[in-house]
């Protein structure tokens, strides 16, 4: 019994300390009421003082220090603060003081006895007696002159109150009876006390002044009442061996072993059964708390079983699995819609797949959700189909499910989906806060649903944007190709007798060829990395011009360095400057110029084109110029070349800059990164 008295006692002390500095820290809600900020106080002071009393007592149990004198000191002591704190609730009047002084009397007639007399002597333990009975007189002092209003706010304090005495009036009355306190119910008393805290901190949390400072977990509610119960059973188990020991009766081996086993089932039974541990939770909830769900908790819940999850069969599942825990069902399974289909099963908790794995649209069940958004309760429905409007037709005709509730995943009024709960056989009919949360929950869901099946769309949506790029691309390089055999065949009757145009019929179909296997290798492996190769850009700017040599106004050529490289690949670049070459010769008349000019600026190389063309306003190049298929040149364009051009470039980590002025001539610069040799990348690297 030692251990036992230590470990109760020491967890009322840890318990009444904590909580008195809780009460503490919610104070200031008194700040301004001076008669309640007294009061508050002297409430503090009491459970304080509880802490002290049971930590001093546990210290004198394991020093075996435990002396009648220090009993009765301490337990008056801690009786006479309580019934200052009781008596504080109600105003100051003589029966107050008479009462405090008798309390007062009393507790020190039990220290000045004790001290004087021998253990034997029972005079301590019945003047302890008194002082208990005149605490339980100040509880029912103010219980009975509070008024109706009052009662509510008090009744759970003058129970902890009251307890808190009865303890006492029972211990020392059997003392005072039998001469010394009865061991087990001495031990036990720290765990009774534990018991009755949980009274003190919902009682205080109803009063407003702490109303708004203090939280009371329901979780440490429950799992405190759960510690408590266990204590409460071990101190049964104590009591039962006391009482056969004291009776005179002989456990054998047999009988100990029996009686162990059974108490260590009855236990786990207890611990682990969710059935019991559901009553439990409702009981509390029930008779301790205004509203039946912790929405704080069930909506941190929700939120992080939706912001973990990953695609939409893992939302699915985590937001099924948090509706399930709301309510504490079974399990359960869910539909979703999309495009415009049949509502079909995504998810459930179990194993098992629902009966119907599919819903159509004009189903009865999808019809009402869809129409009223209703929770749906079979119970209630059972009960009262009139409810709903006898939707679902007679109750017996299984339409709905046993035991089941189907919750509406409404998204801005459209039904995305919902979900059936199977129901717990002790849960009983919802009432008003369930549908609540169940139907705030279920939008919740419904729209991290829905934001997951527009990614979804988004990224098909992109995927088909980067083909339809990517064809538009090719359509772009075929027509450039197809206008060079087209040039090839109208000047095949003039000049295929000439050997020198043989040979640039077969280069011009060459690199036709060439551009199109690139194209065809480019959509069965993906897209080359624009910046893959070295191209010495003279070199390619010779090309083009030659190519483009065909049509007046024949560009010019400026290159001021014939060994500067740029890190794209040989092909895109001669591409981008043939596009912009001949928009400039389309623009300029013949007696105009083109010119290209390429210089070194730092770590990029600046290739310019520029015309004397018509040019354009800042308007049409800020609005219009880099838009896809926004052409002016009629049917014979598509508006996607300077598209082209600016994502080639980019993507070789430059940029495109656009100056023109109309009447006058448009300057296109291309800022393009400096590829450097080997030999200097070998120096910079060794310093």
């Amino acid at each position: 019994m030692v251990w036992f008295g230590i470990v109760g006692y020491g967890l009322a002390a840890l318990a009444y300390c904590a909580t008195a500095l809780i009460l503490f820290a919610g104070r200031p809600g008194f700040a301004g009421r001076p008669g309640r900020e007294r009061a508050a106080l002297l409430l503090i002071a009491a459970v304080g003082a509880s802490g002290v009393w049971a930590g001093i007592t546990a210290v004198l149990i394991a020093r075996d220090g435990l002396s009648l004198e220090g009993i009765a000191a301490l337990d008056a002591a801690h009786l006479f603060l309580w019934t200052i704190a009781v008596l504080s609730w109600l105003p100051a009047s003589r029966n107050n003081r008479a009462l405090m002084a008798m309390s007062a009397l009393a507790g020190i007639s039990a220290v000045v006895v004790a001290w004087l007399g021998s253990p034997a002597d029972a005079t301590a333990y019945a003047a302890l007696v008194v002082v208990a009975l005149i605490g339980l007189l100040a509880v029912e002092q103010v219980f009975r002159n509070a008024d109706i209003d009052q009662r509510k706010g008090l009744r759970l304090l003058c129970l902890a109150c009251g307890g808190i005495m009865v303890l006492d009036l029972f211990l020392y009355s059997q003392a005072a009876l039998l001469g010394a306190p009865v061991v087990v119910f001495w031990a036990g008393r720290g765990f009774a006390s534990v018991a009755l805290l949980p009274l003190i901190i919902l009682a205080t949390k109803r009063q407003s002044g702490w109303e708004r400072a203090l939280f009371v977990s329901r979780q440490v509610v429950f799992y405190t009442a759960t510690l408590l119960g266990v204590g409460s059973y071990l101190l049964l188990l104590g009591v039962v061996g006391y009482v056969v020991r004291a009776a005179g009766m002989q456990w054998t081996y047999t009988t100990e072993v029996l009686f162990l086993l059974v108490a260590v089932a009855v236990l786990l039974s207890v611990l682990f059964g969710s059935g019991i541990r559901m009553r439990a939770r409702a009981f509390l909830v029930k008779h301790f708390y205004r509203n039946k769900y912790d929405y704080r908790r069930e909506w941190l819940r929700l939120t992080q079983s939706l912001s973990d999850s990953g695609d939409l069969q893992l939302l699915a599942s985590s937001g099924l699995e948090a509706l399930v825990q709301i309510v504490g069902a079974r399990h359960g399974h869910l539909w979703i819609a999309r495009d415009g289909g049949p509502y079909e099963w995504m998810a459930s908790t179990g194993e098992d797949e629902p009966a119907r794995l599919k819903y159509e649209a004009d189903h009865p069940i999808v019809r009402f959700l869809a129409a009223r958004s209703w929770v749906i309760d079979s119970e209630e429905y059972a009960d009262a189909p009139d409810r709903y409007e006898n939707a679902f037709g007679d109750p017996g005709d299984a339409l709905l499910r046993k035991d089941s509730i189907i919750v509406p995943l409404d998204c801005q009024g459209t039904l995305q989906g919902f979900v059936e709960l199977d129901k717990r056989s002790d849960v009983g009919a919802l009432n008003f806060e369930d549908h609540d949360i169940l139907k705030t929950a279920g939008k919740q869901v419904a729209i991290a649903l829905a934001q997951a099946l527009a990614l979804e769309k988004l990224a098909e949506t992109r995927q088909f944007e980067a083909m339809n790029k990517l064809s538009t691309f090719l359509m772009h390089d075929l027509k450039n190709i197809i206008a060079q055999q087209q040039l090839v065949v109208s000047n095949a009757a003039r000049f295929r007798q000439r050997p020198e145009f043989f040979d640039d019929a077969i280069a011009t179909i060459r690199s036709g060829v060439d551009r199109m296997r690139r194209v065809l290798e480019q959509l069965q492996g993906g897209r080359p990395k624009a910046g893959a190769g070295r191209t010495n850009v003279s070199k390619v700017l010779m090309e083009v011009r030659s190519h483009c040599a065909d049509r007046a106004p024949i560009p010019d050529v400026e290159c001021l360095d014939a060994n500067v490289c740029v890190q794209i690949d040989r092909d895109k670049l001669a591409s981008v400057l043939t596009h912009l070459v001949r928009n400039a010769q389309d623009a300029t008349p013949e007696d105009g110029s083109v010119k290209i000019t390429i210089a070194k600026a730092d770590r990029d190389v600046l290739c310019s084109v520029v015309d004397t063309g018509c040019g354009m306003d800042q308007a049409f190049v800020r609005d219009r110029l880099f838009r896809p298929f926004d052409s002016t040149k009629g049917e014979r364009g598509m508006g996607i070349g300077v598209y082209q051009v600016r994502d080639i470039v980019r993507a070789a980590g430059g940029d495109v800059e656009v100056t023109s002025t109309p009447s006058v001539g448009t300057t296109f610069r291309l800022r393009l990164p400096c590829a450097e040799s080997p030999a200097e990348s070998q120096r910079e690297a060794l310093g």
